[in-house]
């Protein structure tokens, strides 16, 4: 009796061992980078090690962490991967880094487990972005200048977006401004600010209060100081001139002063204006605000130098090309739908020894929308054996035969727009082999200017 206890107890604490070893688990992280509110993202394999299909689940040691609790069928040798969310509640969890221990078991089974920790690291928001610098003129910021530019260069210290932030800039020497942005993952960004010094503004440093919002929450509140430099002494003369549709438009920026300064000039054309406008130099960049352009030229001028703007808008050379556009449109037009068009077509009638005689068309047509008068048309034959005869519809005014060879001549008193008109004749004419039919020719005025035009050939084979 003492041995079948004592069997008992070891094959007991053998199967207490196995139980302990039966799970085997392993973690990727999707991303353990959040906010306050949002969810860390795992993926978890577990593998089961035991020889029998056994109930797996988990559960997360530190019960201030939400999570939904799942079940798994792990045959024997076999693995299961699911996704794991664990959620950090607000007001709940704080910004830092936590450990949180993974607790996988079997559910038939409590001495078959395995913990897995996972790091989770929660961002404070107030971390996320840093006020790396404000540029400004190498000079300094002049009060004299109608704007001068700020470069405010912020730093998205994680990989998260952030959307919709506010950006706003506070400074004594100035009115307050702002904007909203959104940022990229990793984004190192550079906003641009125009700024009016005030008048009487002292040189020297002066703070500049950068506060970055998102609703009601405080990204970041931090300044940085700027420098208001010595004044230069830069001179402006505009000149417009204005003539039939054209306008002119000369700014000249002249430094009389003793430092380098940098300017920044904006001209505004509406969407119009920017279509018939040239520039002189290419404006530094282009905004666009409704339907307004405003150009805009940040430069610099040495003591001594001039700086020369140019804009012109001109309507008048525009209006020139579209008028000679329309006019060789019409042109076009007028040549090649006006005045008379003539062809040429055979038709013959063969026999044993060749062709035996021949019936000639020739198509007559005004191609315009005008009457055409006293237009001639005129056909010559070489080789002849007899005169033409069978004449259409209009007989010729006369033939003329010299030998072998014969013209016919016929006058029309008129065409009217469109009008078509066949002219027809039947001749006999050897033909041994081949021969080429001479083009007919059409004589006519338009507005007291004669125009001649001619058919095409015919090659008539025996």
């Amino acid at each position: 009796m003492k041995r079948l206890i004592l069997l008992f107890f070891v094959i007991l604490l053998l199967s207490t061992g196995v139980n302990a070893t039966g799970l085997s688990i392993k973690s990727n992280v999707i991303d353990n980078l959040i906010l306050v509110g949002e969810d860390a993202e795992f993926e978890i394999t577990v593998t089961n090690e035991q020889i029998f299909t056994d109930k797996i689940t988990f559960i997360i040691s530190d019960l201030d962490w939400e999570w939904q609790k799942q079940f798994f069928d792990i045959a024997p040798g076999m693995s299961r991967t699911f996704t794991l969310n664990v959620k950090a509640p607000i007001n709940v969890i704080k910004p830092g880094m936590h450990s949180v221990n993974l607790k996988v078991y079997s559910t038939s089974n409590s001495g078959v487990y395995i913990y897995e920790p996972l790091l989770i690291h929660v961002l404070d928001e107030g971390s996320f972005l840093k006020l790396e610098k404000i540029n400004y003129p190498i000079n300094g910021l002049n009060p004299e200048k109608e704007t001068n530019l700020l470069k405010v260069i912020i730093k998205n210290q994680y990989d998260k977006p952030i959307d919709n932030v506010e950006i706003n800039i506070e400074s004594d020497i100035f009115e307050s401004d702002y904007k909203k942005v959104d940022f990229s993952p990793a984004e190192l960004k550079t906003e641009e600010f125009f700024v009016n010094i005030k008048s009487g503004t002292e040189e020297g440093l002066h703070d500049v209060r950068v506060l970055l919002k998102k609703g009601s929450d405080i990204l970041l509140d931090d300044t940085k100081k700027v420098l208001v430099g010595k004044h230069s002494d830069i001179k402006e003369d505009k000149e417009i001139r204005s003539g039939f549709l054209i306008k002119k438009i000369s700014i000249l920026k002249r430094n009389e002063g003793s430092i380098t300064n940098n300017e920044v000039y904006r001209y505004r054309l509406n969407s119009f204006e920017r279509l018939f406008s040239d520039v002189e130099p290419a404006p530094s960049y282009v905004e666009k605000s409704g339907n307004d352009y405003y150009y805009i030229w940040d430069f610099d001028i040495e003591p001594g130098q001039n700086y020369l703007i140019s804009v012109e808008v001109n309507y008048r050379d525009p209006l020139f090309i579209l008028v000679g556009l329309i006019l060789i449109i019409y042109l076009i037009v007028y040549l090649t739908e006006s005045g008379i068009s003539i062809s040429k077509k055979v038709l013959t009638i063969k026999s044993k020894e060749g062709v035996s005689y021949m019936k000639i068309l020739l198509l007559i047509k005004n191609k315009g929308k005008k009457e055409i008068k006293h237009a001639r048309v005129v056909d010559r034959l070489f080789n002849a054996k007899t005169v033409p005869s069978d004449y259409g519809t209009l007989r010729p005014s006369k033939v003329n035969r010299n030998g072998d060879d014969v013209s016919i001549v016929w006058d029309i008193p008129s065409l009217i727009g469109k009008e078509e008109r066949i002219l027809s004749y039947r001749v006999n004419i050897g033909v041994k082999n081949r021969i080429i039919l001479p083009r007919a020719m059409a004589r006519y005025k338009i507005k007291n200017r004669s125009y001649v035009v001619k058919s095409n050939s015919s090659l008539v084979i025996s």
